[in-house]
């Protein structure tokens, strides 16, 4: 709704004088009356806190071994906690004003548990940073729109270079009645021509005297309660924000766990090709034994040469695989990459998956814990403001002001004796009469909820979907770990078997090596599905909402 606020300089009819001081402390008022409205305002709205007293991250503490006490939830709308102990870093807000956390301000305690990484990465990893700023952008949304309650007033002044000239009827007719009254009487004649000469000084006075200049006021586009609606509207774009910000960090925390069962798996693997070297080493010095006494050609001693080579080798590509998933836990962690971080890898699928069991997952469960359908809930919410707002327009919308007489007026008021400009308050009523397209915007806002109520059954379908699908996953990668445990003991017997028949004198050593190959081969196979194993498990419980039990605190922050 838009008005006007004209606020005109008039002459006054009795050809009163207002000076450059008293146009200058016109302004001056207007600007304390600015001021003193800017104050009000200020007052009258919530108290905001700082951001970093709004989002604080409850650290995780644990040993620096595997055992690790629980964690709290993350809390972003309780205050900063003092540190527990002296020697703790309780984990700093992500949104500082300044531009968050540095990197590396959170120490991390070596060897870092999985709880560890957790604490570290919910103070300042890099990946939250983006979202956790976006909170506060809406939030200043917010603040935007409490500012339009206050109109914006724009002060514009005019002045005149040339005024058009008031004709002087006065001096004609004054002088026509000195000459038609006349006497003998030269007192007299001089008393009447005093007089006629201030009536034309007075007529005249009223050009010379006349204000070269016009103030108006206006304001741009107000409504109070189209603002409402919008305020509103921005606090549950803040819940959208904190949201959104919430899923960023739920999305980090698996991307976390991912890597540390990766990082836990190349450890095992390393460790395997230590025994495969060892292996090809003891069959070396036999395969040399027999050389040496001439039941073996040199050409064994190559291959055997060779198997320790290629042992060696893929000892040295799992370690600079380590070396690159360790990059990526300091990415997440926001660790410089100089920084040595070592990983508590002893017992990693009991650090990062607990006691979790898919069994206790319920699709109220699942819908609770779905950031797209909680979010969804506030787009909904903001399509009935839309709905109703769609309605609000129809209503007519009102102006007010104050308007004062032009200085281009040629017409007599009766004096004012006023020190500012006399103000006339006036009211106006607008009553657009486009109801065609406002009923049209109405059923349009209605074919959007539609839409979104259709868009919650198809992500409630979806959201089951996935989770059936993760669970097949899930219980394949079961089966397949059984599989490979029961390849490795197959293996073991026949390690044994081949023990037996070398002890027997049924066989050479090569029986052995040859039985210990297949076996370790076997026990690698069971490492690699044992991993797609903690990985299926991990996806299950990141999406029925267990990490957001177990390190967020949702319902604080999202009640903010």
């Amino acid at each position: 709704m838009a008005r006007k606020l004209s606020y005109r300089q008039g002459m006054p009819a009795s050809g009163g004088d207002v000076s450059g001081r008293a146009f200058a402390a016109v302004l001056l008022r207007i600007g304390a009356l600015a001021l003193v409205c800017t104050v009000v305002l200020g007052a009258a709205l919530p108290a905001v806190a700082a951001p970093g007293d709004r989002y604080t991250k409850d650290k995780v503490k644990g040993a620096s071994t595997g055992t690790a006490e629980t964690p709290k939830p993350f809390s972003a709308a309780a205050p900063a906690a003092a540190p527990a102990a002296a020697g703790d870093d309780p984990a700093p807000s992500f949104s500082k004003a300044a531009g968050g956390v540095a990197l590396g301000a959170t120490v991390l305690k070596n060897p870092a548990d999985f709880n560890e990484c957790v604490r570290v990465a919910l103070a300042q990893s890099p990946l939250l940073t983006k979202s956790s700023i976006e909170i506060e952008s809406k939030r200043l949304d917010v603040g935007d729109a409490y500012s339009q309650y206050i109109p914006t007033i724009i002060m514009s002044t005019t002045f005149y270079l040339r005024l058009p000239e008031y004709e002087n009827t006065a001096a004609a007719s004054t002088w026509s009645n000195v000459l038609s009254n006349a006497s003998s009487n030269p007192a007299q004649n001089l008393s009447n021509s005093v007089s006629a000469a201030n009536a034309i000084y007075a007529g005249n006075s009223l050009n010379r005297d006349r204000k070269k200049y016009d103030l108006s006021f206006s304001t741009g586009a107000w409504n109070p309660l189209l603002t409402a609606f919008d305020v509103q509207a921005k606090k549950e774009m803040v819940n959208i924000a904190v949201l959104s910000h919430l899923k960023v960090i739920d999305q980090g925390l698996k991307r976390l766990g991912f890597t540390y069962l990766q990082i836990g798996m190349v450890d095992s693997v390393i460790r395997m090709a230590k025994e495969k070297e060892d292996l090809a080493q003891k069959n070396l010095e036999y395969v040399k034994t027999r050389a040496g006494l001439g039941q073996g050609a040199q050409l064994d001693v190559r291959i055997a040469e060779t198997k320790i080579n290629l042992s060696r080798a893929e000892a040295e590509k799992m370690r600079t695989t380590k070396s690159v998933l360790l990059d990526e836990l300091k990415f997440i962690l926001g660790v410089p990459f100089v920084q040595k971080v070592e990983v508590a890898t002893n017992d990693v699928a009991r650090q990062v998956l607990e006691d979790f069991s898919p069994a206790s997952v319920t699709d109220e469960r699942l819908k609770k814990h779905s950031f797209q359908l909680r979010i969804l809930e506030y787009e909904k919410a903001l399509q009935k403001k839309s709905i109703a707002l769609s309605y609000i327009h129809f209503l007519p919308t009102f102006s007010f002001g104050f308007t004062s007489v032009s200085t281009l007026s040629n017409n007599n008021y009766k004096d004012d004796t006023s020190s500012l400009p006399f103000m006339y308050p006036n009211l106006t009523l607008n009553m657009p009469f486009d109801w065609w397209t406002k009923g049209r915007d109405v059923s349009r806002q209605y074919k959007k909820m539609a839409q979104l109520n259709v868009e919650g059954r198809n992500l409630e379908f979806s959201l089951m979907s996935q989770f059936q699908q993760s669970l097949a996953k899930l219980r394949a990668a079961v089966s397949e770990v059984k599989f490979a445990e029961s390849q490795v003991e197959l293996q073991k017997l026949t390690v044994q078997q081949a023990q037996f028949r070398f002890d027997a004198g049924q066989v050479e050593y090569d029986s052995i090596v040859a039985a210990m190959t297949a076996y370790l081969d076997s026990k690698q196979a069971l490492i690699g599905k044992q991993y797609e194993r903690d990985s299926a498990m991990l996806e299950v419980r990141s999406l029925c909402g267990d990490f957001q039990d177990r390190y967020i605190n949702a319902t604080v922050m999202e009640n903010i």
